[in-house]
């Protein structure tokens, strides 16, 4: 999967007179690059220049500016199959930080199958609610309010005059699926979605590991090897899912078999 990530879009965004000041790009980066690493999916940072063929699943958080035909790509690249995320705030601007008319979030509006007509911006501390799967999470920051336009709703807001309006959208267009997030969570809110997103794309993470154990493959001609990193404080046991040598002990590891990371450890296998 690969995560969109825009200099421009984050320079224009930040200095914009509003909705909010407590609106981040590298926080919105952080909640979805999170998710996927906390999951141990490998995800590319890729810029608006890159072909999205390569990727199953593309997420665009803040998409705040539009550049040039950017929107065509993605559009192709949802109708081939693609799975495409977004969230709140997206499709306001065009390259010239002109807003784009026709109604937010303008050139995406037919990919994402929603309008969204206004945005609610809350104050420090406050917050709105939405239920996904059973559970309660935080609608913090932003909320955008919108019509659905062909998308389902996923999820609605629980309070507040705008509630029971769609806060979690997807749309089928064409092969493919676009999501549309439109508020800020938090770290419970994204793990799950992205989970369930991945799972529907057919994205399996490289291994499942403790809290705090990343798991990561690098490949080339000769093979593969697994790297499997300790960030936490304390140590950590691994069961394996597979057969493996470990590289640096030389031992032969067995499917079943528990490796011991110690503090701050690194294994190759």
């Amino acid at each position: 999967m690969a995560v969109v990530v825009d200099w421009d879009n984050w320079w224009v965004l930040e200095n914009s007179a509003g909705p909010s000041i407590y609106m981040k790009y590298l926080d919105a980066l952080r909640d979805f690059y999170g998710a996927a690493f906390h999951q141990n999916v490998p995800v590319d940072l890729i810029s608006v220049e890159d072909d999205l063929d390569p990727y199953q699943v593309v997420i665009a958080p803040l998409l705040y500016m539009t550049k040039g035909t950017y929107d065509e790509k993605i559009r192709a690249f949802v109708q081939n199959g693609g799975t495409f995320i977004t969230s709140y705030f997206s499709g306001i601007v065009d390259e010239h930080d002109l807003v784009i008319l026709g109604g937010y979030p303008g050139r995406l509006r037919d990919i994402l199958g929603i309008w969204v007509e206004e945005n609610d911006a809350l104050p420090e501390g406050e917050s709105n609610s939405f239920y996904y799967k059973g559970e309660k999470y935080p609608a913090e920051i932003l909320c955008d309010l919108m019509h659905l336009e062909g998308a389902n709703e996923i999820s609605t807001y629980e309070e507040d005059f705008y509630q029971g309006t769609p806060v979690i959208t997807k749309n089928a267009f064409g092969k493919g699926n676009a999501y549309y997030v439109g508020t800020r969570s938090n770290h419970e809110f994204y793990d799950i979605f992205l989970k369930d997103v991945f799972e529907e794309a057919g994205i399996k993470p490289v291994m499942k590991t403790p809290e705090g154990v990343e798991a990561s493959v690098r490949r080339n001609q000769k093979g593969e090897v697994l790297f499997l990193l300790n960030h936490s404080g304390e140590e950590k046991k691994v069961l394996l899912e597979e057969d493996y040598l470990d590289l640096l002990g030389k031992d032969r590891l067995h499917k079943g078999d528990f490796v011991t990371l110690t503090k701050n450890d690194v294994k190759l296998l």
